[in-house]
């Protein structure tokens, strides 16, 4: 079965795998142990984590991921992500990101 969703609370109950994905393409892969338990995530995994209502504590706003989606018609050169990104690198804006693949668990981004 395949699952698409913005709620990674479902996630977490229903799926072995996961695909983080923007703008068409894979930014991260793996088991849900390793989203949701490993160190390094691309920076817009982390945004989607940081988006998530914290049930434990009141607050006025919840932390979105700044900027907005590229034009699909017209998507950004280098890394899809990096107009919208904290970490981004000259780089980012130029050049594709490799994939970089620990043990299965693969992040398309430059910081690895």
């Amino acid at each position: 079965m395949i699952l698409i969703t913005h709620d990674l609370g479902v996630v977490a109950q229903m799926c072995d795998k996961v695909a983080i994905m923007y703008a068409g393409e894979i930014l991260e892969y793996g088991t849900v142990k390793d989203i949701y338990e490993s160190e390094n995530h691309h920076p817009y995994t982390v945004g989607l984590f940081g988006a998530i209502p914290n049930l434990t504590r009141e607050t006025d706003r919840l932390s979105p991921i700044r900027g907005l989606m590229p034009d699909p018609t017209n998507l950004p050169k280098g890394c899809k992500f990096h107009p919208r990104c904290p970490k981004c690198m000259n780089k980012c804006k130029t050049e594709e990101p490799p994939v970089i693949d620990k043990n299965g668990h693969k992040i398309k981004c430059h910081l690895y």
